[in-house]
């Protein structure tokens, strides 16, 4: 029985890569092919040489550098002639934290290995699992967020409705949209999939298996958005985009699904009619 099952997993193929030869040897080094467990959190990424310690340390360093270096970017253009609107400046200078976040990724995950881009998710996937199934996990994400506003509004619990106060970035008009959605609505959401499932929910797979590594990454996605109201919706896209990374093999799909929601909340604020953008988390 237990031979049939080992059969009968689902495995991710990896190139083999040759990194640079130290001391005059030249060593062949390939991906372990990994496929863990059944069910919805199967995975069937490859086995990644960075360990949880090394997403510690990239997070201890370049997560603050994200953070102190966005708001201080932010401010510095606040004063500047540059966007002297505070709402702009302070988009414009967010992109510090995706950037570190996949420089934290990159220095700790494939430089440090030498290993291609691949290791993070950068591979191919088929046009279904980069349209259709990220469709599915945005209409299960949405309609769960949906249903939890109205939830906890009915219940009188104003502190866990999801409000994430995007009105301001939505009272923003003319050439301040191009760089909003270009933020918000992308680079965000590419950077927090490189990190969250490329690097930080690829080293937890092989040590506690796909569901819980699903689990402990999307609670630690949830909590790193720091805002009360969207700790279960954001709880809730996170496994969803696990899910997306665990059974393609592509942090493409996830990409997708995730920079989809947040143009989705852009785009309601952009309306002309009272709109719950907030129950979108962005």
């Amino acid at each position: 029985m237990e031979g049939k099952l080992e059969s009968e997993r689902t495995e991710k193929h990896f190139p083999e890569i040759t990194p640079e030869p130290e001391n005059g040897c030249e060593t062949s080094v390939s991906q372990p092919e990994f496929g863990e467990g059944w069910g919805l959190f199967a995975s069937r990424i490859g086995t990644v040489p960075w360990s949880v310690r090394d997403v510690v340390v990239g997070t201890a360093l370049f997560a603050p550098i994200g953070v102190v270096g966005s708001l201080g970017l932010g401010v510095l253009l606040a004063r500047s002639v540059l966007a002297d609107d505070k709402i702009l400046a302070a988009v414009l200078g967010s992109t510090l934290l995706p950037v570190a976040l996949i420089a934290g990724a990159w220095l700790f995950g494939l430089r440090r290995y030498n290993v291609p881009a691949s290791f993070l998710g950068f591979s191919r996937t088929s046009a279904t699992s980069a349209l259709w199934l990220p469709m599915v996990a945005l209409s299960i994400g949405l309609t769960a967020t949906g249903v939890y506003a109205l939830t906890m509004r009915a219940l009188g619990i104003d502190m866990l409705v999801p409000n994430q106060n995007l009105e301001e970035i939505g009272a923003l008009d003319g050439f301040a949209r191009v760089p909003t959605f270009a933020i918000v609505g992308l680079l965000a959401p590419f950077g927090e999939e490189v990190f969250f499932r490329g690097f930080l929910l690829a080293a937890l797979v092989p040590i506690i298996g796909g569901l819980r590594g699903a689990l402990v990454s999307s609670a630690i996605f949830s909590v790193a958005h720091l805002n009360v109201g969207t700790l279960f919706p954001i709880f809730v896209m996170g496994m969803l985009l696990a899910w997306l990374y665990l059974r393609t093999g592509s942090i493409w799909p996830a990409f997708v699904a995730h920079a989809a929601q947040n143009l989705i909340a852009l785009t309601v604020l952009e309306l002309p009619i009272e709109a719950p953008a907030a129950y979108f988390p962005a």
